[in-house]
């Protein structure tokens, strides 16, 4: 395999068709239970009972949330559930989470998710990566990823260590997820990420 065969995914935000709308995920407040399922490690926090998260359209927004969020809580849609599932990533954890409509009352499922897989995968004597504290440990800065793929033991999905924002997925699970007919979601190619 090489570098093109690993992707970085993103939510491709979903605006109005006039392109002006969004809808915020209100997932920072007062959310418990999901501290450290972000870290790519087996998370020690749950959530306590039934979770439901308020999302709150802007500017006339009529449309679904993002089908993957990856801010306080880490959320997936129902649909995207099924098809990384389909595809064979065994290493994720998944809570049901309803995000609830401020304005319509409209309740979608969701899925709050731990992966479970922090991967040092970055050739970096190829990548150029720089660390604002010295540990290239979760806050990195990246350019121009190079994925080392003797590091990353045969996983379909994972988070890099050296940046935990950065979801990486192998080929075979970027084409479930098309099959599944999702078209909201952006494969980056790891030369082409960037992130701070």
């Amino acid at each position: 395999m090489d570098m093109s065969d690993y992707f970085i995914i993103q939510p491709r935000s979903r605006f109005d068709p006039e392109g002006q709308g969004y809808m915020e995920i209100e997932d920072w407040v007062g959310i418990e239970g999901f501290g450290d399922w972000r870290r790519g490690t087996m998370a020690k926090d749950r959530p306590k009972g039934s979770v439901e998260i308020r999302v709150i359209p802007y500017d006339g927004y009529v449309g679904l949330p993002d089908e993957v969020s990856d801010m306080n809580v880490p959320l997936m849609s129902a649909r995207l559930k099924e098809a990384i599932t389909a595809a064979g990533v065994d290493n994720i954890n998944f809570s049901p989470v309803t995000l609830r409509n401020s304005e319509t009352g409209q309740a979608y499922e969701y899925f709050a998710f731990n992966l479970v897989g922090l991967v040092v995968a970055a050739d970096m004597t190829k990548s150029n990566i720089t660390s604002h504290d010295g540990d290239f440990l979760g806050d990195s800065s990246v350019h121009d990823l190079i994925i080392d793929e003797s590091k990353i033991g045969g996983l379909l999905m994972f988070r890099l260590k050296e940046k935990f924002a950065a979801i990486i997925v192998q080929k075979s699970v970027k084409e479930s997820i098309e099959q599944h007919g999702i078209d909201t979601i952006k494969f980056v190619k790891p030369e082409d990420y960037m992130a701070l």
